[in-house]
C-alpha cells in the first residue's frame, strides 16, 4: 500500500479513537470520574474537568449536629481584603459547631432552572480542609485557584442559563448529619441575589 495513504489511515484512526474517547467521557460515566478532589483549592483543576454527578453522593446517615452552613452568596460576591466587587461566584460559608475538629470536608450543589425544568449537580471533596471547633471557612467555586477557591464548569447553567435559578447546596463532614441551603440567583445575571 502506497506510504501516503497508510499514513493518512493511521492519522483517521487516530483521530476517531480520540473523539470515540471523549464521546464516551462526555456521556457521564461512574460517579466517581466526575468527583472534583483539591486539596486546599489552589492548583485547581481547569473548569472542563467539572463535571456533572446524576446524583448527590453525600449518604451521611449521621444525625449528630456539628456542621452548618451560615451563609451562600450566588451574587453580589465581595472580596474580603479589599471590600470590592469580585465577580458572581457560589460562596458557601460553613462553621464548625462540634465540639470536635471536622475532617472528610465535601460540597454538592445543585442548580434548577425552574422554567425550563432543568437541573445539574456537582460534587467537591474537599480534600486536607480541616474545620476546627467554632471556625468559620468561606469556600468559594470559582476557578481562581486562590486558597480556599475550587474549580467550576464554565458551561453549567449557573453561567450559561439567562433564568432565575435555584441552587441548592449540601455539606458534609465525617460524623455528623449533612447541612443544607437553598439560594436563589436573580434572572439575566442581575446583582440582586437572595441570601
Amino acid at each position: 500500500m502506497d506510504t501516503r495513504i497508510t499514513r493518512r489511515l493511521t492519522a483517521v484512526s487516530l483521530v476517531l479513537a480520540g473523539l470515540s474517547t471523549a464521546a464516551l467521557a462526555g456521556c457521564g460515566g461512574s460517579t466517581a470520574s466526575n468527583v472534583t478532589t483539591a486539596t486546599t483549592g489552589t492548583g485547581a483543576a481547569p473548569a472542563s474537568a467539572v463535571l456533572p454527578v446524576p446524583k448527590n453522593p453525600i449518604a451521611s446517615a449521621s444525625t449528630k449536629p456539628g456542621l452548618r452552613i451560615s451563609k451562600v452568596l450566588v451574587e453580589n460576591n465581595v472580596a474580603p481584603d479589599t471590600g470590592k466587587a469580585v465577580s458572581d461566584h457560589l460562596e458557601v460559608t460553613l462553621q464548625n459547631t462540634a465540639a470536635t475538629p471536622l475532617t472528610g470536608m465535601e460540597i454538592y450543589y445543585r442548580i434548577t432552572d425552574p422554567t425550563l425544568n432543568r437541573s445539574e449537580g456537582y460534587y467537591t471533596k474537599l480534600t486536607g480542609i480541616t474545620l476546627d471547633p467554632g471556625a468559620v471557612r468561606v469556600i468559594h467555586f470559582d476557578n481562581t485557584g486562590a486558597t480556599d477557591h475550587f474549580p467550576v464548569n464554565r458551561y453549567s447553567l449557573y453561567y450559561n442559563d439567562k433564568n432565575a435559578l435555584v441552587i441548592d447546596v449540601t455539606a458534609g463532614a465525617a460524623g455528623v448529619k449533612p447541612a443544607t441551603f437553598t439560594v436563589r440567583k436573580d434572572a439575566g445575571g442581575a446583582e440582586a441575589g437572595v441570601e
